[in-house]
């Protein structure tokens, strides 16, 4: 069956998890995408741990499947030169270099689509490419911290939390995509590629839609809750007799179902708690009780008699409990593949699934310059010219490094 992106070929020059995820995503819908890292080096987060079989990183792992890897020295006019030749035939551009950087060796959007109008080209930012923070360093604790995400995320008599998921890396990288796509598609009527614009902060801002309308429409910034829902009772994480589980009651008949649940459908009338403002007027109260409540059994049996009053709940699952699933398992969202020189590699699959044009993995994460000598003769360029640049440190081939 052909790949949705079949056809397509991508240039990434990024590291870390932001591009590289959303390289992988274009990739695991068929298209080719083409990893340029340094010599020697490559993707920073190559060296990572832990490892798998102590030494494929399992954060290079979990962004860079189904892509091949060149290694080209972008401080080398040879190796620019390359480069260029390789952008005239691409479609897309993936670049998560900090700001400016392949605009000071001639990589850049203006620069390459003179030879190349079709071309995509997908930069990602930290903060955005223009305002006062553009050329700012960032990372996802950074960007989790400035765009407002970590303000909300703790419990309230604590100090801020990190996001235990890189969302603003994973975010970016998701928003490009669709950026990406949606390029590809304007591409299609109008036959010209344009710049999409990415960053970190964007897409965090983008994410916190509701708590910035709840802002705008209040004047109140909202405030860490904890597990609990700003504007719904109850609707947070309690502890069981023996887990943690979550309830999620925002719905007045759910409110009475779960009224009905823990032994107090009398609840469900009292005037401290018979609609969703008042509950939340003695929201500290009610929770309270319930906590006391729930207590007393273990999670499945208010599993059981919620789920029997149609009210949401769910065990609190831990990463291994996950990983082993029977709902997760049944959606292939874990996949297995066979690394050549590393074994077994486990890791979430494709997201998204379409009816006749499926995603799937059909290559490891790659070896540092796997591919180096096979796109490069399919630029024609011929093994005596490939050597010399080799000996010159301009190129590496995985080959020579897997002798070193």
């Amino acid at each position: 069956m052909k790949a949705a992106l079949n056809g397509i070929k991508v240039l990434e020059f990024s590291v870390a998890m932001a591009g590289p995820f959303c390289g992988m995503l274009l990739a695991d819908f068929g298209a080719e995408v083409i990893k340029v890292e340094r010599p020697g080096f490559g993707d920073e987060s190559r060296a990572w741990p832990p490892f798998f079989d102590g030494k494929l990183s399992h954060y290079f792992a979990a962004a860079n499947r189904n892509k091949k890897s060149v290694c080209i020295d972008l401080k080398s006019e040879a190796g620019i030169v390359i480069l260029r030749r390789m952008a005239q035939q691409a479609d897309v551009i993936i670049d998560n270099f900090r700001l400016g950087a392949l605009e000071r060796i001639g990589l850049d959007y203006e620069a390459l689509r003179k030879d190349n109008p079709r071309l995509i080209y997908c930069r990602i930012t930290g903060y955005g490419a223009s305002g006062p923070l553009a050329g700012e360093r960032a990372n996802d604790l950074a960007i989790q911290a400035y765009s407002g995400g970590m303000s909300l995320t703790g419990e309230a008599d604590r100090g801020p939390v990190r996001m235990g998921i890189s969302v603003a890396d994973i975010g970016a990288g998701m928003f490009a995509t669709i950026g990406i796509l949606t390029a590809l598609v304007a591409r299609s009527e109008t036959g010209t590629g344009q710049l999409v614009d990415a960053s970190l902060l964007e897409g965090q801002v983008a994410m916190l839609a509701n708590h910035f309308t709840s802002f705008f429409s209040t004047g109140a910034a909202p405030v860490r809750r904890g597990s609990s829902g700003p504007g719904m009772v109850p609707y947070q994480a309690f502890k069981a007799s023996d887990d943690w589980m979550v309830v999620a009651s925002f719905t007045e008949r759910m409110w009475r179902g779960v009224a009905r649940a823990v032994g107090k459908p009398e609840w469900g009338d009292d005037p401290r708690y018979a609609d969703a403002k008042v509950r939340l007027a003695n929201r500290d109260e009610l929770v309270a009780r319930l906590a006391e409540i729930f207590r007393t059994r273990p999670v499945a049996v208010w599993e059981a008699r919620l789920k029997a009053e149609g009210v949401p709940v769910t065990r609190v699952n831990s990463v291994d409990r996950v990983a082993c699933d029977p709902q997760v398992l049944a959606r292939d969202l874990i996949a297995t593949l066979r690394h050549p020189a590393y074994g077994e590699v486990r890791m979430p699959g494709p997201a998204v699934k379409l009816s006749h044009t499926p995603a799937a993995i059909r290559m490891p994460p790659p070896m540092l310059g796997e591919h180096t000598h096979e796109v490069l003769s399919g630029l024609g360029i011929e093994e005596a010219t490939m050597n010399e640049l080799e000996q010159d440190g301009i190129i590496a081939m995985y080959s020579a490094m897997a002798r070193a």
